[in-house]
Parts: structure tokens; C-alpha cells; sequence
């Protein structure tokens, strides 16, 4: 019989996230193993796993005759050990410890750690019109390790000062070329992306990147050609926040991610219970792939120079174990909680945290859910994306004097209707049929034109409506007669197998929506990294998992708590965008919303002039 393991705190339970890692990397190869050969493959993966998650192995054991009133957390700090150490090679003390028992304390082996060499000094006087970047590229070394090596350097220079520099020949500043230093997370792909210079190209320019790499704070010689036009730069930063290149004002992170796993539920000695619950989308699945994606996260923030403290709770999916975990947890202890997912128990936990300004934070659901002065909702209203959607209608309206509009919406959505009407008086509305979800195909051909824009506004979630219009559009839509659908409200009917992605690119479907489905080279790379790691792609969910947890600890680190970094505005991460901003009702909400359009089998962002995005992106 197959069981994971579970560690105790002193008050709650907290699930090793090496067994949750486990399930999310069987995923994959389940469907692909059958009888005994994934059973071995099972216990192997399960047992080598829980193996890992031990300590270091104990070089040497010595006795602790218990004491009157000890305890077994006074017993662990005074050896310098968990209470799991304890456990692990004393397991009756789970029940408890009495006066004269005797443990088994493990003593480790300490690994000693050579300094490296320090690198001999010399002094620097600072010569008129030297800055700091400028020293730095002159003795090769980046700007960060310049301001080590003089720690009362205020950022400031006087000339005359003296300056601790490596006692190395100074490299000559050549006027025919910029320099330019090296930001946080910045690797080659990136550099190349912004300075059009490729990994070779900047090593010849710069040889000594051969041997060092790039590191945070480091000068680079650029082609004078190839310099960041300033106003370019500011104008990327208004549409496109980097919260990477920011300073961080705190090093370390932590995060609470409650979660329904279910994991008590699943019989790892059943395989066809296993594989039917990790082949199905269902809350573990959806736990399991929004956890890697805030892994693969944390491996990026690490890069990066933060340190992240997250630790994982088992929500059950349950009310009664989510009251659980806050009587039993100190929440206090962290800067933000992500989760859980459902909107009761969102609720009652962000009721809770409400207490004791903790943020927490909704990452999927789109239902809405009682506000609460900590709740922060991830995800954009209806209001928002209908807003989205009438400031680009109303920029569509601006550009064509007379087009030919169809509006086709169902009982649950005549308000949109009738707006739309309001807007295009000469507009057709066509009501479907209600019963089996279709507009006669030979109405609509007889109303599209060739001598002018057809725009048809689809305002509804009914599938079969939306199957049959989708499908007859592009069937009417030809190089002379061209036709662009939209719709306010994208709804889960345009994922149906049935809807072909060709025939939404045919028709230039156009939406508002919270997220994009790039398919840039930032995004191809993270595709690639993440199915090295988990043995399968990312899927949306894993992805939202990526770029909340991104998105949620850089705001912490910038401005130290999260309230305080909701305030930095628009950040794009891979495929969502978020800018907060306080709900009236209490709490905040993400009001970033993307405009999409199919073109082929890609989807893309509608920008229609720069007046719009400065509208939308600058408060």
C-alpha cells in the first residue's frame, strides 16, 4: 500500500512539496505505463522521493535522556534540529514525550566551505565627469560589486575621492561606443531582443563575458547604433511595466498557497483510480497545475536574486478545513496567501486574513465573490472587458462611416443589444432561434455586403448558436465580401473541438479577454524550460500559475508588502496582464484586460492607436 508523507508543524499540517511535485510528474507518463510496470515505476518515483525529502544523512547518533517539563521543539533547538529530525528517528514520539525517555539525536557531518581568494586592490581617485557605471566598466566589474567594495559610497562621486577598485589595467572608455548595464533577469535572449545584438556579437564587443557570463550591474560596450532610443524605452515602459527590472527592496518572499490537492483522496496502490484522477480535469489536476507553474516561478525569482519562502496546504476543497488551518495557522507569518480556489472558501478565508491585513489573493475563479478589504481578485469583471470592448467599438465606429453591422443575441443578453442598437440605428438584429441555437444562413448572406466592413456581434454562450455562426461566417466570408465577428463576452463554447481555430482566424474574431496566448519567443522559451522539468507543456492553468506568483512577488519585493505594490501599475507577464486598482466595495480588483483577435491560426493584440493605449494604460 502507497501513502505520501506529511511533516507536522506545531500546528498544522503542510504537505512535503516533493509529493505534490511527484504527482504533478506522473501526470504525464501515467497514460503512457500500464499494470505492473507502473506500479514499479510508481513506488520507485514515490519512495525515492520521500527518500530525498529526508535530511542529510545523520553521520553519527547521540543519546537525550528527556527531562522534567522538556519538550520536543525545546529539544530541537537546543541541538540545532527540526521536531521532523526527532520524528524520523524516533517515531513513537508522535504520541508524545515523557520524563526518562530517551532519543535518538542525529549529528551531521559540517561541510566546510573554501572562501575563495580575495582578488588584490588599489586605489581609484575619481577624475572630472567619471559616474559609477563608468569606473565599474573600467575595471571590469559590475556597478553592484564597485559599491561593495565601498560600502560608504552613498551613490554618489566627488572628484578626488578614493575609490577601492581590483587591482587590474583600466579598460579605456571609447567615444564611438554606448555602454550599457545589465538589469535583473536579463540573459542574452533578452539583451538581444532590446539591443539587437546577439550572444556572439556582445561577447566580441565585450570578451570577457566568455569567462564570467553576465551578471546583474555589469557594463557592456554597444555599438553606438545599437543604443535604447530613450523615448522608445519610455514609451515600452507605458504599455509594458518590467517589474524585473526593478530594485527589491527585501530579499526573501513568503507565500501561503492553499490549494484543494485532495491528496488523502487518492489510492496510489489503485492504478486505475489514480489514472482516471490525474487523467480527468478536476481540483487536483488544477491544483497540480497551477502548483508547477508557481514552482517553475520560483526557480525564476531565485535567478533573479529573490529567495522564496512558499509553503503548501492541502485545502481539501473543504469549509471546515480551511476554518481548520486559520485557528490552527499563523498566517500573520506570511506577505500574501494565493488561494484557495473556490469562492466560499475564498471568502471565508479572506474574511479572515481581513483581521490581520494579510492579502489574499483569487487565482482562477471567475465567479464573483464577496468582497473583502484583503481579497485581491485576480481577474477582470464583466464590466471591465465590456468597457474594453465599447472604447474599441467606439475606435472601429471612428474609422468607418457606414458599415454593415448584424447584431445576433440571445434572451440573456438583449441590454447588449439593444446598446449596440442605440450605437448603430441602421443595424440588423437578427434574434436566433432559441430552441436549437441558429440563425437562417440565407438572412445572413443576404445582408452581408462587399461594398462595405460587415461587423456581426454574436452575444451569446449558447453552443450550438455559436458552432452554427462561426461556422457559417466563414463559410459566406470571401477576399470581396470580408466579415469580422465579435462578441463582448468570450465565453468556454469557442474552446469546443468542434469550433474550428481556422475559421475563427477567417473571420477575425474579435474579443476583450484577461488573458493572450502568445506564442513570442519569451513565451517559446518558457514552453521549452517547463517541459524539460514537468515532461509535458504548460497549459493555461500553469501558466496563471507562473505569472501570478511572478507578478504577486515582485510587487512584495519592490515595495516591501503587497497593498503597497498593487500601486506599481501594469505588469505583462507571460500571458496575463494585471493593474489593481481598489474595488469600492473593499479589497482590489485586476482591471488589465488584453483586446484579441484571431489572425490564421495565432492570436494577437488590437492596438488602435496610441491615443487608446494611453488611455487604458496611464492613470
Amino acid at each position: 500500500m502507497f501513502s505520501y508523507k506529511k511533516f507536522l508543524t506545531e500546528s498544522s499540517t503542510v504537505y512535503r512539496e516533493s509529493i505534490v511535485s511527484f504527482m504533478i510528474s506522473v501526470q504525464n507518463p501515467l497514460q503512457q505505463l500500464s499494470g505492473n510496470r507502473f506500479i514499479i515505476l510508481l513506488a520507485f518515483l514515490l519512495f525515492s522521493l520521500l527518500g530525498n525529502t529526508q535530511e542529510p544523512k545523520a553521520s553519527h547518533f547521540i543519546v537525550h535522556k528527556v527531562k522534567k517539563k522538556e519538550s520536543l521543539e525545546g529539544i530541537a533547538t537546543r541541538y540545532n534540529i527540526s521536531v521532523a529530525q526527532i520524528i524520523t528517528y524516533n517515531p513513537a514520539v508522535e504520541k508524545g514525550i515523557r520524563r526518562r525517555d530517551k532519543l535518538k539525536i542525529p549529528r551531521y557531518k559540517t561541510k566546510v566551505v573554501v572562501a575563495p581568494p580575495r582578488p588584490s586592490m588599489t586605489t581609484h581617485y575619481v577624475q572630472p565627469k567619471e559616474t559609477l557605471w563608468r569606473i565599474a566598466y573600467n575595471y571590469d566589474i559590475s556597478v553592484d560589486s564597485l559599491l561593495l567594495l565601498n560600502p560608504k559610497l552613498d551613490g554618489t562621486l566627488s572628484v578626488g575621492s578614493m575609490l577601492t577598485v581590483p587591482s587590474i589595467t583600466a579598460k579605456e572608455i571609447v567615444e564611438e561606443f554606448d555602454y550599457y548595464t545589465v538589469k535583473p533577469k536579463e540573459g542574452f535572449f533578452r539583451l538581444e531582443e532590446k539591443l539587437k545584438l546577439s550572444k556572439l556579437d556582445l561577447e566580441v564587443l565585450n570578451p570577457s563575458l566568455k569567462s564570467t557570463g553576465l551578471m546583474v550591474g555589469m557594463v557592456l560596450k554597444i555599438p553606438k547604433a545599437q543604443a535604447v532610443d530613450s523615448s522608445t524605452f519610455e514609451e515600452f515602459k507605458l504599455t509594458n511595466t518590467s517589474l524585473w527590472d526593478s530594485t527589491f527592496v527585501t530579499p526573501v518572499v513568503s507565500i501561503a498557497f492553499l490549494a484543494p490537492f485532495r491528496l488523502s483522496r487518492i489510492e496510489l496502490d489503485s492504478l486505475d483510480q489514480t489514472n482516471k484522477t490525474l487523467s480527468e480535469r478536476n481540483l487536483t489536476t488544477v491544483s497540480l497545475d497551477f502548483y508547477s507553474g508557481m514552482l517553475h516561478a520560483v526557480d525564476s525569482l531565485n535567478k533573479a536574486g529573490l529567495s522564496i519562502e512558499l509553503t503548501v496546504f492541502d485545502s481539501e476543497g473543504q469549509l471546515n478545513m480551511i476554518d481548520q488551518l486559520i485557528n490552527q495557522e499563523d498566517f500573520t507569518t506570511y506577505d500574501a496567501v494565493i488561494g484557495p480556489f473556490t469562492p466560499a472558501n475564498l471568502s471565508r478565508m479572506a474574511q479572515a486574513m481581513s483581521f490581520f491585513s494579510v492579502p489574499v489573493i483569487s487565482p482562477l475563479t471567475t465567479r464573483e465573490i464577496q468582497p473583502h478589504k484583503m481579497l485581491i481578485n485576480t481577474i477582470p469583471s464583466k464590466n471591465t472587458l465590456t468597457k474594453r470592448m465599447m472604447s474599441y467599438v467606439d475606435s472601429l465606429d471612428a474609422q468607418h462611416e457606414n458599415p454593415c453591422v448584424l447584431i445576433i443575441a440571445d434572451s440573456k443578453n438583449q441590454q447588449t443589444a439593444l446598446r449596440l442598437k442605440e450605437q448603430f440605428p441602421l443595424a440588423e438584429l437578427l434574434p436566433p432561434d432559441e430552441k436549437f441555437g441558429f440563425v437562417k444562413p440565407d438572412v445572413v448572406d443576404s445582408l452581408l455586403t462587399p461594398t462595405r466592413p460587415n461587423w456581426v456581434f454574436l452575444e451569446t454562450e449558447n453552443l450550438n448558436l455559436v458552432t452554427s455562426m462561426t461556422s457559417m461566417l466563414n463559410a459566406q466570408s470571401s477576399e470581396e465580401r470580408k466579415v469580422q465577428l465579435l462578441t463582448h463576452f468570450r465565453s468556454p463554447a469557442y474552446d469546443d473541438k468542434n469550433i474550428l481555430q481556422a475559421h475563427l482566424g477567417n473571420i477575425n474574431f474579435s474579443y476583450p479577454n484577461h488573458f493572450l496566448e502568445k506564442r513570442d519567443s519569451l513565451r517559446l522559451k518558457f514552453d521549452s524550460s517547463f517541459k524539460d522539468r514537468f515532461g509535458k507543456g504548460p497549459n493555461r492553468t500553469a501558466v496563471k500559475g507562473f505569472d501570478v506568483m511572478v507578478d504577486t512577488s515582485l510587487r512584495i519585493a519592490i515595495k516591501r508588502n503587497l497593498i503597497d505594490g498593487l500601486k506599481l501599475g501594469i505588469s505583462d507577464q507571460l500571458q496575463y496582464r494585471f493593474d489593481y486598482q481598489p474595488n469600492p466595495n473593499g479589497g482590489y480588483r485586476n482591471t488589465a484586460a488584453y483586446m484579441v483577435q484571431h489572425k490564421g491560426f495565432e492570436t494577437i493584440e488590437i492596438v488602435t492607436s496610441k491615443s487608446q493605449v494611453d488611455s487604458l494604460h496611464v492613470r
